[in-house]
């Protein structure tokens, strides 16, 4: 089915988000859309539908029945529908939700944060349909050793070519030998039905000799045609154990007529830890030989740090089960990029296997990940059919960018006295595709355009005449314009004024524009004031915070106040705290000390509880706060 042809339900309760990703659809060419608060309303919509529904997009953090509910709703009832999960909440958060979803039965497409994009929805769409039918696993074949014996000396396994590239030139650099039984009855035959038999009998190395022999000659030919790659074979910890092993091979590969060093010998994680001199003296030998070695399957065993201080290994392979999916899940993302660190200080090289996606390809170019492989390149290949693959290969193109009709239904409105500076960020917003753009003089005139005009974000300049902007935002948050009290708004100044730092945080304004705006700047922070999550006070509130710039003026200098709304100051400092780096914050924590930047000026007050917006204020002050982190309360 193509995308154009899809039926979809939008489950979210923000009307706003709502409307931005129906536009995002309609872009796509999509005409069936429904919408849906809640996921009550949205099971409703389902059970009364003319023609089913086929995706639905589900929020998780909603009113009456929020997204986890209604996910365990469709998998009860065995809905046929297709789910992306859409949230702003922690990845960590969403990661385990995804996996909920696929426990409880559903097809489930992917997990988006917030903002959304075109190209991402448009790329989980295109999944629809796409996935095979469910089937149970096959029966696992039980083959004697007998059988895998004969098999190796009739010359019935080859090794598959798995290539590696280079993930910041996108060079094809290589590729791991994979064995492979070509059986004259089952076909294709994988490792896990033959590996674990040769190695309890101790028969490996029949297999071993002939795949590296094979590996070789591929290795040969790849040369021949031009490509000078490294091809890395498995070594098993039981050949590891015969002290002569090191020699067979070095015999083995320089007969074949290629240099050892367009050899990697990946040793599992396992092997690798054992404490058997002979496994030792087998790996110096060959590192001596001029073989490169390889930690294969890192972070799947233990004693992790003690093998990489044992033997020289040059690479040092991530494992697949971290990689999958890291990009969207923040435990693994730390995990992988702590791995990346890692390789990098000890100056080997990073690899990471299992790379399916553009986003996780996308993430570990940016972790400084080395080479990758996995099925976002190619899967697994005969040797026939890698040279084919290297002799037309081209480097992952970077993704497109994206159209943003969505843009087009952000109304702003900017506010600044200063005529060349307004008409300097009204031009990048035009140049960034934002077409529906308002602009006034003053906060009055403002004021006098919000009683016709509704806008789904203000950016205002603080310094004017009459009324300043502080003033101006706090009517609006104490809802006494006709604009929402919860519209976006954005402050345009400059940073040296630290006066007015505190205050705006004070008024939960959606982010900070330092003059003179730069376009990707301005792209960047109207993307996540337009996304994150605004939980605001109650008017009066906003009523108490002192928005009179002169007589702030007049405060001695590291004096100043302004900052957010006190709540539960003056608590006992017997109160257990804990120092935090700014990117570990997250929604709920309460600070323990207040937070002042380098000059003194107070922005957040002890026992204020941290909010999206609060922590993303602090990230976007960064360089004017004394250090990278703040003191919140433990929990107990």
């Amino acid at each position: 089915m193509r995308i154009t042809e899809l039926n979809v339900l939008i489950v979210e309760d923000d009307e706003f988000q709502r409307g931005i990703i129906a536009s995002i659809l309609a872009s796509l060419g999509i005409a069936l859309v429904s919408q849906a608060e809640n996921g009550r309303r949205a099971l409703e919509i389902i059970h009364g539908a003319s023609r089913p529904i086929d995706v639905a997009l589900c929020d998780l953090n909603m009113p009456e029945m929020d997204g986890m509910e209604f996910l365990r709703h469709l998998g009860e009832e065995h809905q046929s529908i297709s789910v992306i999960i859409t949230s702003a909440l922690d990845s960590n958060l969403l990661a385990s939700v995804g996996r909920m979803t696929k426990l409880y039965g559903i097809n489930l497409l992917g997990v988006m944060g917030k903002p959304i994009l075109l190209a991402n929805l448009e790329a989980l769409l295109s999944k629809h349909g796409s996935a095979p039918p469910k089937v149970g696993n096959p029966p696992k074949r039980s083959f004697s050793l007998d059988e895998i014996l004969r098999g190796i000396e009739a010359d019935q396994f080859e090794p598959y070519f798995q290539p590696k590239v280079d993930l910041k030139t996108g060079r094809l650099v290589g590729a791991e030998a994979l064995a492979r039984w070509m059986h004259p009855e089952h076909g294709v035959v994988g490792p896990d039905e033959f590996i674990p038999h040769l190695e309890r009998s101790g028969s490996i190395d029949d297999l071993t000799f002939l795949i590296l022999e094979k590996s070789a000659a591929a290795c040969r030919s790849f040369h021949e045609d031009g490509h000078l790659l490294t091809v890395s074979v498995n070594l098993s910890l039981v050949s590891l154990s015969d002290t002569s092993v090191a020699d067979r091979i070095t015999r083995t590969i320089r007969r074949s007529g290629i240099e050892p060093h367009y050899l990697v010998l990946e040793i599992t994680e396992s092997a690798a830890m054992t404490n058997v001199a002979q496994a030792l003296e087998n790996l110096a030998r060959l590192c001596m030989n001029g073989f490169a070695l390889s930690i294969d399957d890192y972070g799947t065993g233990s004693s992790n740090m003690e093998q990489l201080t044992r033997i020289a290994f040059s690479e040092l392979k991530i494992d697949q089960s971290f990689v999958k999916g890291f990009s969207e899940n923040r435990a693994l993302r730390i995990v992988v990029e702590s791995s990346i660190d890692m390789a990098y200080k000890l100056h080997v090289t990073s690899v990471a296997e299992g790379v399916e996606s553009r986003q996780d390809w996308d993430a570990l170019k940016a972790a400084g990940c080395v080479v990758a492989q996995g099925y976002f390149i190619a899967q697994p290949m005969d040797a026939k059919a890698f040279a084919e693959f290297a002799a037309n290969y081209q480097p992952p193109s970077p993704p497109a960018a994206s159209p943003h009709p969505v843009k087009q239904q952000i109304r702003i409105l900017v506010v600044d006295d200063d005529n060349f500076a307004r008409k300097i960020v009204l031009r990048v917003l035009r140049d960034l595709g934002y077409s529906d753009v308002t602009d006034a003089a003053s906060a009055e005139a403002a004021i006098k355009l919000l009683e016709s005009s509704s806008f789904d974000l203000i950016l205002t300049d603080i310094d004017m005449p009459g009324m300043n902007g502080l003033k101006f935002i706090q009517m609006i948050r104490s809802g006494k314009t006709h604009a929402k009290p919860g519209t976006r708004v954005m402050v345009l100044t400059v940073l040296s004024r630290t006066d007015i730092l505190g205050i705006a945080l004070a008024l939960d304004v959606n982010g900070f524009l330092v003059k003179p705006v730069i376009p990707a700047v301005v792209e960047e922070k109207l993307a996540r004031a337009m996304t994150e999550n605004l939980r605001l006070h109650s008017p009066i509130a906003y009523e108490t915070v002192m928005t009179e710039l002169k007589s702030l003026d007049l405060e001695p200098y590291g004096m100043r106040v302004g900052a957010a709304i006190v709540l539960e100051e003056g608590r006992e400092k017997s109160d257990r705290g804990r120092s935090l780096a700014l990117f570990r914050l997250r929604p709920g924590m309460v600070l323990k000390e207040s937070v002042h930047l380098k000059d003194g000026t107070l922005i957040l007050s002890a026992g204020h509880p941290l909010t999206e917006l609060s922590i993303n204020r602090l990230n976007d002050l960064q360089a004017l706060l004394p250090s990278n982190g703040v003191v919140v309360r433990d929990t107990p």
